[in-house]
């Protein structure tokens, strides 16, 4: 079953997308969407996890600011998009995804997984709240990171990416040592089922996999 629920945050209210498992949850994962906000990209993928066994949920972030955001991607959507998420900050953004967390806790052992500016922040929160994390694509700012990131990471990306270079590549493998990292025949964002200027099916499906294995690894509690 998949509804909305209201998550009480130290910033009011926010909505966040539940995605809840037939049976009793083997485990949590906080999805953080990119700018594009609680999308049909974002409560399609949350349905694909919640068919394995966890209860997900994925915060409206933008509630602070903008409430429903559901963007698409079009140039227009990405500019404001882009505005939300400057406008409300990688601090508060990591606030409220350790907020989601906490509301999912009773599902067991939970994991963070982030796309696009949702990656950094995923990244930040599932550090602080030291358990593992996900990012598609590559992280938009690790400047916040003080010591190296001391939990287990996984990494996908397009090798197409126009923001991927050797030097971005060599500072993400000294800021997260315990880095488990995948590359793909596609483009930036190559798991956006609706953008098919951007989705590659096959890339996406391998990702999925290896995400799954990743969490059966590390949380999925296997006494159910």
């Amino acid at each position: 079953m998949s509804h909305w629920i209201t998550i009480v945050t130290p910033h009011g209210p926010m909505n966040g997308w539940s995605a809840e498992p037939d049976d009793r949850p083997v485990g949590g994962v906080v999805l953080i969407p990119e700018i594009f906000g609680v999308n049909f990209d974002m409560r399609q993928i949350a349905e694909r996890y919640a068919n394995e066994g966890y209860l997900v949920v994925v915060p409206a972030l933008f509630d602070k600011i903008q409430r429903e955001v559901e963007l698409d991607y079009g140039v227009a959507d990405h500019q404001l998009g882009n505005g939300l998420a400057d406008h409300l900050g990688l601090e508060v953004a990591t606030e409220l995804a350790r907020t989601a967390a906490g509301a999912i806790a009773h599902a067991g052992k939970t994991a963070i997984i982030g796309f696009g500016w949702g990656g950094s922040v995923g990244l930040r929160a599932a550090q602080e709240l030291t358990i593992p994390a996900i990012s598609y694509y590559v992280p938009w700012d690790l400047s916040w990171l003080s010591g190296p990131l001391d939990i287990p990471v996984q990494f996908h990306y397009g090798e197409s990416d126009p923001r991927l270079s050797s030097l971005a590549l060599s500072r993400i493998h000294e800021a997260i040592p315990n880095l488990e990292e995948f590359a793909y025949p596609a483009g930036e964002a190559f798991a956006r089922l609706s953008d098919p200027s951007q989705f590659h099916a096959q890339s996406a499906q391998l990702a999925f996999d290896r995400t799954r294995y990743f969490l059966r690894t590390h949380i999925r509690n296997m006494d159910i």
